[in-house]
């Protein structure tokens, strides 16, 4: 009589149950000697103990320096959850981008990239500053009172206007600073963008094209010639969309007398 061969049915789950013991029997080994080394021999835990916020000041820094601390403090450094702290960061309008930094044994690092303000928006609701990207910041306050242009033509605050001055105004900062820092006021019009700058009443067109262009031959020609004029609060306007022109409009002549009736 025959007897039947003896099989052991298959467990494909035995494996990974090994292999999650042996894990979990690794990592409180690893737990164990962690304690004990920063018990009796002075090693770190490797959790965070001290933030570190650059890239901004003042109350700005203050607030993401609270909120870190609430966060990350006392958890451990390379488990941290550093995409909720991104998440939380930026949303903060000003807040562009932000870098987070894991420097052992125990510091968090955070390098903030601040949103840069070109315009001041005036509005029946207050005066609110515009970044280089268009998003729009705080109200203007003492803390952030820099002098920059200033929107205040209600046809220049719609959405295609103002997005063409924020470009007009950051270009204008990065290729003309000198020119950029001295516009009092900023305007859209169907032809360009219309500056004011101090000192001249004449409004100054520029082009929609290249809002640089003719900019420097402006800057020596006011220098030179028309900052010394006696009749300058009467110039009508400058132009300076002409190829390598700087147009000045002349005050206009008086009126004739009108002829009297005999």
């Amino acid at each position: 009589m025959s007897l039947l061969p003896r099989t052991r049915p298959k467990r494909p789950w035995l494996p990974w149950a090994k292999a999650s013991i042996v894990l979990g029997v690794l990592g409180l080994a690893g737990w164990g000697l962690l304690e004990l080394g920063s018990r009796y021999l002075g090693l770190q835990k490797l959790v965070i103990e001290q933030v570190s916020v650059s890239g901004c000041r003042g109350e700005r820094q203050a607030e993401l320096q609270k909120l870190a601390e609430q966060m990350v403090l006392g958890k451990p450094l390379f488990w941290v959850d550093a995409e909720a702290l991104r998440t939380q960061v930026e949303a903060r309008r000003w807040v562009r981008g932000i870098q987070i930094r894991k420097d052992p044994p125990d510091r968090l690092s955070l390098m903030i990239e601040e949103r840069r303000p070109v315009l001041w928006l005036v509005r029946p609701n207050g005066v609110f500053l515009v970044s280089d990207d268009g998003v729009l910041l705080d109200r203007v306050s003492p803390a952030n009172l820099n002098p920059i242009p200033v929107v205040v033509d209600p046809g220049s605050q719609t959405d295609k206007g103002l997005a063409r001055l924020v470009s007009a105004a950051r270009t204008l900062r990065e290729k003309q600073q000198g020119f950029y820092e001295r516009i009092t006021e900023l305007r859209d019009s169907a032809k360009g963008p219309i500056a004011y700058i101090d000192t001249l009443p004449a409004p100054i067109y520029l082009s929609r094209q290249d809002v640089t262009k003719n900019v420097p031959n402006f800057q020596g020609l006011f220098v030179d010639r028309l900052s010394q004029r006696t009749d300058l609060a009467r110039l009508r306007y400058i132009d300076l969309r002409w190829d390598d022109e700087v147009a000045v409009g002349e005050p206009q002549e008086e009126a004739p007398p009108s002829a009297k009736t005999r």
